[in-house]
């Protein structure tokens, strides 16, 4: 019978090689991914402080807004106006 250890180290080798391999490729894709996460969480972080500082301009400088109690009346249209002349 034929001694195979060479041939399964050498195979044992290939497979490690390739589970490095894939292990780089999976930590590189995890840091970018962060870089993204990181990049849209600030960007969204600069839009959130940009709203806080538009509404507290709003309260200094409009003041308190009073809603109207009856909203007005839904505007009627054209082919409404028209049945409602006529009629």
């Amino acid at each position: 019978m034929r001694d195979i250890r060479s041939d399964l180290q050498e195979r044992a080798n290939f497979i490690e090689e390739q589970i490095r391999a894939a292990f780089a490729h999976f930590e590189k894709m995890v840091q970018q991914l962060q870089s993204e996460r990181d990049a849209r969480v600030a960007d969204l972080k600069g839009t959130h402080a940009m709203i806080n500082k538009f509404m507290e301009f709003e309260a200094r400088h409009v003041g308190n807004v009073v809603e109207l109690a009856n909203p007005p009346a839904p505007r009627l249209s054209l082919a409404e106006r028209i049945k409602t002349a006529s009629g």
